[in-house]
Protein backbone atom coordinates (compact mmCIF):
# COMPACT_ATOMS: atom_id res chain seq x y z
CA UNK A 1 0.00 0.00 0.00
CA UNK A 2 2.58 2.33 0.59
CA UNK A 3 4.77 1.40 -2.17
CA UNK A 4 2.03 2.10 -4.44
CA UNK A 5 1.35 5.59 -3.13
CA UNK A 6 5.21 6.26 -3.35
CA UNK A 7 5.28 5.42 -7.04
CA UNK A 8 1.82 7.36 -7.54
CA UNK A 9 3.24 10.30 -5.37
CA UNK A 10 5.51 12.18 -8.37
CA UNK A 11 2.39 12.33 -10.32
CA UNK A 12 1.27 14.99 -8.05
CA UNK A 13 3.96 17.07 -10.19
CA UNK A 14 1.47 17.10 -13.74
CA UNK A 15 -1.44 17.17 -11.98
CA UNK A 16 -0.39 20.27 -9.97
CA UNK A 17 1.02 22.19 -13.47
CA UNK A 18 -2.37 21.54 -15.15
CA UNK A 19 -4.40 22.81 -11.84
CA UNK A 20 -2.15 26.27 -12.17
CA UNK A 21 -2.61 26.40 -15.97
CA UNK A 22 -6.61 25.91 -15.51
CA UNK A 23 -7.50 29.34 -15.23
CA UNK A 24 -5.42 29.98 -18.39
CA UNK A 25 -6.72 27.20 -20.40
CA UNK A 26 -10.40 28.52 -19.92
CA UNK A 27 -10.60 32.05 -20.13
CA UNK A 28 -13.84 33.99 -20.06
CA UNK A 29 -15.38 34.64 -22.62
CA UNK A 30 -13.26 31.95 -24.90
CA UNK A 31 -10.94 33.74 -27.25
CA UNK A 32 -11.83 34.10 -30.85
CA UNK A 33 -10.67 31.31 -32.20
CA UNK A 34 -13.22 28.65 -30.73
CA UNK A 35 -16.27 30.80 -32.54
CA UNK A 36 -13.87 30.31 -35.69
CA UNK A 37 -13.48 26.83 -35.22
CA UNK A 38 -16.95 25.78 -33.89
CA UNK A 39 -18.14 28.28 -37.36
CA UNK A 40 -16.79 26.19 -39.74
CA UNK A 41 -18.19 23.34 -38.17
CA UNK A 42 -21.32 24.50 -38.56
CA UNK A 43 -20.59 25.58 -42.37
CA UNK A 44 -20.22 21.87 -42.67
CA UNK A 45 -22.99 20.46 -41.04
CA UNK A 46 -25.22 22.90 -42.59
CA UNK A 47 -24.10 21.47 -45.98
CA UNK A 48 -21.82 24.25 -47.00
CA UNK A 49 -17.99 24.76 -47.47
CA UNK A 50 -15.66 26.62 -45.47
CA UNK A 51 -13.84 27.23 -49.09
CA UNK A 52 -16.44 29.08 -50.22
CA UNK A 53 -15.27 32.98 -48.43
CA UNK A 54 -19.36 34.00 -49.47
CA UNK A 55 -19.72 31.06 -46.30
CA UNK A 56 -18.48 33.18 -43.88
CA UNK A 57 -20.23 36.18 -44.32
CA UNK A 58 -22.94 35.60 -41.25
CA UNK A 59 -19.67 35.07 -39.31
CA UNK A 60 -19.25 39.08 -39.74
CA UNK A 61 -22.72 39.94 -39.76
CA UNK A 62 -24.95 37.79 -37.44
CA UNK A 63 -22.86 36.93 -34.12
CA UNK A 64 -21.55 40.45 -32.96
CA UNK A 65 -18.16 41.33 -31.18
CA UNK A 66 -18.74 38.68 -28.65
CA UNK A 67 -20.68 35.58 -30.09
CA UNK A 68 -23.64 33.81 -28.07
CA UNK A 69 -22.06 36.16 -25.53
CA UNK A 70 -19.57 33.21 -24.52
CA UNK A 71 -16.48 33.47 -27.51
CA UNK A 72 -14.62 36.76 -28.94
CA UNK A 73 -15.81 36.55 -32.56
CA UNK A 74 -12.42 36.86 -34.02
CA UNK A 75 -13.23 37.42 -37.92
CA UNK A 76 -15.47 40.33 -37.32
CA UNK A 77 -14.94 43.42 -39.32
CA UNK A 78 -12.35 41.36 -41.95
CA UNK A 79 -12.58 41.89 -45.66
CA UNK A 80 -13.39 37.79 -46.50
CA UNK A 81 -12.76 38.15 -50.62
CA UNK A 82 -9.17 39.00 -49.47
CA UNK A 83 -6.51 36.15 -49.90
CA UNK A 84 -4.85 37.51 -46.69
CA UNK A 85 -8.34 37.35 -44.72
CA UNK A 86 -9.05 34.60 -42.15
CA UNK A 87 -10.41 32.30 -44.88
CA UNK A 88 -10.24 28.78 -44.50
CA UNK A 89 -6.64 27.06 -45.41
CA UNK A 90 -6.98 23.57 -43.66
CA UNK A 91 -7.24 20.00 -45.16
CA UNK A 92 -11.01 18.92 -45.47
CA UNK A 93 -10.85 16.11 -43.04
CA UNK A 94 -10.57 19.36 -40.26
CA UNK A 95 -13.79 20.97 -40.72
CA UNK A 96 -15.37 17.37 -41.13
CA UNK A 97 -14.03 16.41 -37.83
CA UNK A 98 -15.60 19.90 -36.55
CA UNK A 99 -19.04 19.48 -37.78
CA UNK A 100 -20.66 17.75 -35.09
CA UNK A 101 -19.19 20.68 -32.69
CA UNK A 102 -20.98 23.02 -35.09
CA UNK A 103 -24.04 21.11 -35.42
CA UNK A 104 -25.00 22.21 -31.87
CA UNK A 105 -25.46 25.61 -31.04
CA UNK A 106 -22.93 28.05 -30.22
CA UNK A 107 -23.46 28.04 -26.50
CA UNK A 108 -23.12 23.99 -26.30
CA UNK A 109 -20.78 23.66 -28.96
CA UNK A 110 -17.53 25.67 -28.53
CA UNK A 111 -17.72 24.59 -24.28
CA UNK A 112 -17.72 20.83 -25.85
CA UNK A 113 -15.19 21.69 -28.41
CA UNK A 114 -13.28 23.17 -26.16
CA UNK A 115 -13.53 20.35 -23.49
CA UNK A 116 -12.73 18.19 -26.16
CA UNK A 117 -9.28 19.56 -27.23
CA UNK A 118 -8.00 19.70 -23.58
CA UNK A 119 -9.23 16.30 -22.71
CA UNK A 120 -7.53 14.90 -26.01
CA UNK A 121 -4.32 16.93 -25.72
CA UNK A 122 -3.96 15.50 -21.80
CA UNK A 123 -4.77 12.00 -23.26
CA UNK A 124 -2.51 12.51 -26.23
CA UNK A 125 0.52 13.48 -23.75
CA UNK A 126 0.10 11.07 -21.62
CA UNK A 127 -0.16 8.45 -24.03
CA UNK A 128 2.83 9.79 -25.28
CA UNK A 129 5.14 9.73 -22.25
CA UNK A 130 4.00 6.32 -21.38
CA UNK A 131 5.31 5.17 -24.77
CA UNK A 132 8.19 6.81 -24.92
CA UNK A 133 9.29 7.12 -21.62
CA UNK A 134 10.16 4.55 -18.60
CA UNK A 135 8.24 4.96 -15.60
CA UNK A 136 10.24 7.00 -13.27
CA UNK A 137 10.69 9.57 -15.62
CA UNK A 138 6.84 9.86 -17.06
CA UNK A 139 5.95 12.18 -14.54
CA UNK A 140 8.00 14.54 -14.99
CA UNK A 141 8.21 14.40 -18.98
CA UNK A 142 4.09 14.70 -18.80
CA UNK A 143 4.30 17.79 -16.42
CA UNK A 144 7.24 19.30 -19.18
CA UNK A 145 4.38 18.66 -21.73
CA UNK A 146 1.62 19.73 -20.40
CA UNK A 147 3.56 22.97 -19.24
CA UNK A 148 5.12 23.85 -22.57
CA UNK A 149 3.92 26.43 -24.66
CA UNK A 150 2.45 24.91 -27.91
CA UNK A 151 0.39 22.75 -25.47
CA UNK A 152 -0.87 25.31 -23.38
CA UNK A 153 -1.40 27.44 -26.38
CA UNK A 154 -3.04 24.94 -27.95
CA UNK A 155 -5.63 24.00 -25.32
CA UNK A 156 -5.95 27.99 -24.14
CA UNK A 157 -6.75 29.74 -27.85
CA UNK A 158 -7.73 26.91 -30.11
CA UNK A 159 -5.73 25.86 -33.50
CA UNK A 160 -6.27 22.85 -35.31
CA UNK A 161 -2.73 22.14 -35.04
CA UNK A 162 -3.74 21.01 -31.81
CA UNK A 163 -3.98 17.51 -33.67
CA UNK A 164 -0.36 17.24 -33.42
CA UNK A 165 0.09 16.30 -30.11
CA UNK A 166 -2.62 13.06 -30.71
CA UNK A 167 -0.88 12.68 -33.98
CA UNK A 168 2.47 12.14 -32.59
CA UNK A 169 1.03 9.55 -29.74
CA UNK A 170 -0.47 7.50 -32.16
CA UNK A 171 2.62 7.34 -34.75
CA UNK A 172 4.83 6.29 -31.45
CA UNK A 173 2.60 3.55 -30.32
CA UNK A 174 2.68 2.32 -33.76
CA UNK A 175 6.35 2.48 -33.88
CA UNK A 176 6.24 0.72 -31.11
CA UNK A 177 3.62 -1.67 -31.48
CA UNK A 178 3.50 -2.03 -35.59
CA UNK A 179 -0.27 -1.50 -35.28
CA UNK A 180 -1.42 -0.16 -38.55
CA UNK A 181 -4.50 1.53 -36.77
CA UNK A 182 -1.96 3.38 -34.58
CA UNK A 183 -0.34 4.40 -37.78
CA UNK A 184 -3.39 5.50 -39.51
CA UNK A 185 -4.85 7.39 -37.04
CA UNK A 186 -1.37 9.13 -36.19
CA UNK A 187 -1.26 9.66 -40.49
CA UNK A 188 -4.58 11.46 -40.18
CA UNK A 189 -4.11 13.18 -37.31
CA UNK A 190 -1.44 14.82 -38.78
CA UNK A 191 -2.47 15.65 -42.20
CA UNK A 192 -4.49 18.34 -40.57
CA UNK A 193 -0.91 20.33 -39.92
CA UNK A 194 -0.52 19.03 -43.61
CA UNK A 195 2.80 21.13 -44.07
CA UNK A 196 4.43 18.73 -41.46
CA UNK A 197 2.68 15.78 -43.17
CA UNK A 198 4.91 15.10 -46.41
CA UNK A 199 8.60 14.02 -44.76
CA UNK A 200 7.01 12.74 -41.78
CA UNK A 201 4.91 10.19 -43.20
CA UNK A 202 8.02 9.50 -45.73
CA UNK A 203 9.90 8.99 -42.32
CA UNK A 204 7.62 6.66 -40.98
CA UNK A 205 6.94 4.69 -44.43
CA UNK A 206 10.84 3.75 -44.41
CA UNK A 207 10.79 2.82 -40.94
CA UNK A 208 8.24 0.46 -41.63
CA UNK A 209 9.69 -0.80 -44.77
CA UNK A 210 12.93 -1.57 -43.50
CA UNK A 211 11.19 -3.72 -40.95
CA UNK A 212 9.30 -5.53 -43.60
CA UNK A 213 5.88 -4.12 -42.25
CA UNK A 214 4.04 -4.24 -45.54
CA UNK A 215 1.03 -4.92 -44.20
CA UNK A 216 0.77 -2.40 -41.83
CA UNK A 217 1.91 0.20 -44.08
CA UNK A 218 -0.53 -0.96 -47.16
CA UNK A 219 -3.62 -1.13 -44.21
CA UNK A 220 -2.74 2.02 -43.25
CA UNK A 221 -1.74 3.93 -46.48
CA UNK A 222 -5.37 2.51 -47.60
CA UNK A 223 -7.22 3.73 -44.12
CA UNK A 224 -5.48 7.31 -44.74
CA UNK A 225 -6.27 7.25 -48.76
CA UNK A 226 -9.91 6.44 -47.76
CA UNK A 227 -10.63 9.27 -45.18
CA UNK A 228 -9.29 11.70 -46.91
CA UNK A 229 -11.15 11.19 -50.47
CA UNK A 230 -14.31 11.17 -48.70
CA UNK A 231 -13.23 14.49 -46.65
CA UNK A 232 -12.60 16.12 -49.82
CA UNK A 233 -15.49 14.80 -51.38
CA UNK A 234 -17.41 16.33 -48.78
CA UNK A 235 -16.07 19.95 -49.06
CA UNK A 236 -13.73 20.28 -52.03
CA UNK A 237 -11.23 23.23 -51.93
CA UNK A 238 -10.15 25.51 -54.36
CA UNK A 239 -6.15 24.07 -54.58
CA UNK A 240 -5.25 26.98 -57.00
CA UNK A 241 -7.56 29.73 -54.39
CA UNK A 242 -5.28 28.12 -51.15
CA UNK A 243 -1.93 27.64 -52.79
CA UNK A 244 -2.53 32.30 -53.02
CA UNK A 245 -3.94 32.32 -49.82
CA UNK A 246 -0.75 30.02 -47.96
CA UNK A 247 1.47 32.22 -50.80
CA UNK A 248 0.52 35.45 -49.05
CA UNK A 249 0.44 33.88 -45.23
CA UNK A 250 3.68 32.97 -45.42
CA UNK A 251 4.85 36.63 -45.99
CA UNK A 252 3.10 37.36 -42.97
CA UNK A 253 4.58 37.82 -39.26
CA UNK A 254 5.47 33.66 -38.36
CA UNK A 255 8.19 31.49 -37.09
CA UNK A 256 9.35 29.84 -40.12
CA UNK A 257 12.92 29.20 -40.74
CA UNK A 258 12.65 31.59 -43.97
CA UNK A 259 10.73 34.60 -42.08
CA UNK A 260 13.27 34.42 -39.29
CA UNK A 261 16.55 34.45 -42.26
CA UNK A 262 14.12 37.23 -44.12
CA UNK A 263 14.36 39.23 -41.09
CA UNK A 264 18.04 38.93 -39.77
CA UNK A 265 19.50 38.80 -43.52
CA UNK A 266 17.31 40.51 -46.12
CA UNK A 267 19.82 40.96 -48.44
CA UNK A 268 20.78 37.54 -48.07
CA UNK A 269 17.43 35.74 -46.84
CA UNK A 270 17.70 32.83 -49.04
CA UNK A 271 21.22 31.54 -48.51
CA UNK A 272 20.72 31.75 -44.90
CA UNK A 273 17.75 29.53 -44.80
CA UNK A 274 19.49 27.17 -46.74
CA UNK A 275 22.12 27.16 -44.93
CA UNK A 276 20.01 26.41 -41.66
CA UNK A 277 18.30 24.01 -43.49
CA UNK A 278 21.33 21.90 -44.11
CA UNK A 279 22.48 22.25 -40.67
CA UNK A 280 19.48 21.16 -39.51
CA UNK A 281 19.26 18.19 -42.10
CA UNK A 282 22.94 17.08 -40.68
CA UNK A 283 22.11 17.60 -37.02
CA UNK A 284 19.15 14.38 -38.06
CA UNK A 285 21.93 12.11 -39.91
CA UNK A 286 23.55 12.90 -36.80
CA UNK A 287 21.23 11.66 -34.80
CA UNK A 288 20.23 8.81 -36.10
CA UNK A 289 23.64 7.71 -37.06
CA UNK A 290 24.46 7.86 -33.24
CA UNK A 291 21.43 6.17 -32.30
CA UNK A 292 21.49 2.60 -31.15
CA UNK A 293 20.40 0.15 -33.45
CA UNK A 294 17.05 -0.99 -32.20
CA UNK A 295 16.03 3.07 -31.42
CA UNK A 296 16.97 4.32 -34.95
CA UNK A 297 12.97 4.58 -36.27
CA UNK A 298 11.51 6.72 -33.35
CA UNK A 299 15.37 9.22 -33.37
CA UNK A 300 14.55 9.34 -37.25
CA UNK A 301 10.95 9.80 -36.77
CA UNK A 302 11.20 12.30 -33.64
CA UNK A 303 13.93 14.18 -35.93
CA UNK A 304 12.35 14.35 -39.00
CA UNK A 305 9.48 15.86 -37.46
CA UNK A 306 12.01 18.64 -35.82
CA UNK A 307 13.02 18.77 -39.42
CA UNK A 308 9.98 19.46 -41.04
CA UNK A 309 9.14 22.25 -38.23
CA UNK A 310 12.09 23.66 -39.60
CA UNK A 311 11.35 23.63 -43.94
CA UNK A 312 7.71 24.01 -43.34
CA UNK A 313 6.82 27.87 -44.91
CA UNK A 314 4.68 28.94 -42.20
CA UNK A 315 5.35 27.70 -38.73
CA UNK A 316 3.68 29.06 -35.62
CA UNK A 317 4.10 28.05 -31.96
CA UNK A 318 1.92 25.39 -32.22
CA UNK A 319 4.01 23.77 -34.46
CA UNK A 320 6.11 23.03 -31.45
CA UNK A 321 4.29 20.16 -30.60
CA UNK A 322 5.74 18.12 -33.29
CA UNK A 323 9.46 19.13 -31.14
CA UNK A 324 8.17 16.81 -27.99
CA UNK A 325 8.98 13.82 -29.19
CA UNK A 326 12.66 14.91 -29.62
CA UNK A 327 12.60 16.37 -26.11
CA UNK A 328 11.38 12.65 -24.60
CA UNK A 329 13.78 10.75 -26.08
CA UNK A 330 16.43 13.06 -24.73
CA UNK A 331 14.81 12.49 -21.17
CA UNK A 332 14.87 8.68 -21.80
CA UNK A 333 18.77 8.92 -22.67
CA UNK A 334 19.16 10.73 -19.26
CA UNK A 335 17.14 8.00 -17.50
CA UNK A 336 19.09 5.00 -19.44
CA UNK A 337 22.62 7.09 -18.46
CA UNK A 338 22.09 7.83 -14.86
CA UNK A 339 21.93 11.13 -16.01
CA UNK A 340 18.45 12.24 -15.60
CA UNK A 341 19.21 15.68 -14.02
CA UNK A 342 21.13 16.75 -16.64
CA UNK A 343 18.41 15.71 -19.65
CA UNK A 344 15.77 16.81 -17.21
CA UNK A 345 17.66 20.33 -17.10
CA UNK A 346 18.69 20.26 -20.38
CA UNK A 347 15.12 19.80 -21.62
CA UNK A 348 13.70 22.79 -18.96
CA UNK A 349 16.22 24.86 -21.23
CA UNK A 350 14.46 24.02 -24.55
CA UNK A 351 10.84 24.38 -23.03
CA UNK A 352 12.02 27.74 -20.99
CA UNK A 353 13.35 29.04 -24.67
CA UNK A 354 9.81 28.34 -25.89
CA UNK A 355 8.03 30.55 -23.91
CA UNK A 356 10.75 33.53 -23.82
CA UNK A 357 9.90 32.81 -27.51
CA UNK A 358 6.38 33.06 -27.19
CA UNK A 359 5.63 35.91 -25.65
CA UNK A 360 8.13 38.24 -27.25
CA UNK A 361 6.31 36.89 -29.88
CA UNK A 362 3.24 37.68 -28.34
CA UNK A 363 4.13 41.77 -28.00
CA UNK A 364 6.73 41.82 -31.23
CA UNK A 365 7.08 39.15 -34.05
CA UNK A 366 7.33 35.21 -34.37
CA UNK A 367 10.75 34.93 -35.50
CA UNK A 368 12.65 33.95 -32.40
CA UNK A 369 10.18 31.01 -32.54
CA UNK A 370 11.91 29.54 -35.61
CA UNK A 371 15.36 28.65 -33.95
CA UNK A 372 12.65 25.76 -31.45
CA UNK A 373 13.27 23.14 -34.15
CA UNK A 374 17.37 23.55 -34.32
CA UNK A 375 17.53 23.37 -30.75
CA UNK A 376 15.31 20.19 -30.15
CA UNK A 377 17.64 18.52 -33.10
CA UNK A 378 21.07 20.31 -31.49
CA UNK A 379 19.56 18.18 -28.11
CA UNK A 380 18.94 15.31 -29.66
CA UNK A 381 21.88 15.10 -31.66
CA UNK A 382 24.07 15.64 -28.34
CA UNK A 383 26.02 13.10 -26.85
CA UNK A 384 23.59 12.42 -24.03
CA UNK A 385 20.85 11.47 -26.59
CA UNK A 386 22.21 8.31 -27.89
CA UNK A 387 22.52 6.73 -24.32
CA UNK A 388 18.55 5.15 -24.49
CA UNK A 389 18.60 1.62 -24.56
CA UNK A 390 15.74 -0.46 -25.82
CA UNK A 391 13.45 -2.21 -23.18
CA UNK A 392 13.58 0.81 -20.89
CA UNK A 393 9.86 1.57 -21.11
Amino acid sequence: MLGRARRRLPWIAPVLVLLVEAPLLWPTPHVGDWFYLWFAGHVVAGGGSPYDVTSWTAATTDYGALAGGIAHNSIAGQDLSLPTSDRWLWPPITAALLAPFGALPLEAGIPLLHLATIAVSVASALVLVRTMLPPAMRPVGLAIVVASAPAVEVMRAANPSAAILPAVALLFVALRSGSATALAGGALALFVRWSLFPLTALAAAAVFAARRAWRALALAGAAWLAVNMAAFALTPPRLDALLAAGAVRAQQDNASTWRFAAQVAPAADAPLAIAMVLAALGLVVVAVRAAPIEARGETLVAAVLALAVAVAPYTRTYDGLALLPAWLLVLRAGAASGRGALAIGAVLVAAAYGWAAYLVGAVSTQEAVALAPFLALALLAAPLAPAYRQGDG
